[in-house]
């Protein structure tokens, strides 16, 4: 399964250094984010890109327009559908 294996210590603070060879194998950069997963008694960490937030400013909000209550999209199925659009 793996191709790469190293030892790593835990610090009192439960902080580890992943490993230069490790990080340069999966491409991990100084703010990158990593999901953590427990799988029995292994930790697994995978890289990870978070959601970006949509922005008033975003493509899909000039599509829908800007919000003024509860509005049915539904309604404009059809049209947003057509080629008019």
């Amino acid at each position: 399964m793996s191709e790469y294996f190293e030892v790593v210590k835990v610090t009192s603070k439960g902080q580890m250094t992943i490993p230069v060879r490790a990080r340069k194998l999966i491409g991990i950069k100084e703010g990158d984010h990593l999901a953590v997963y427990i799988n029995g008694d292994e930790i697994i960490m995978r890289k990870f890109t978070p959601f970006k937030q949509a922005s008033a400013r975003d493509a899909i909000f000039k599509l829908i327009g800007k919000g003024k209550g509860p509005v049915d999209l539904a309604e404009k199925h059809d049209y947003y559908l057509t080629e008019n659009f």
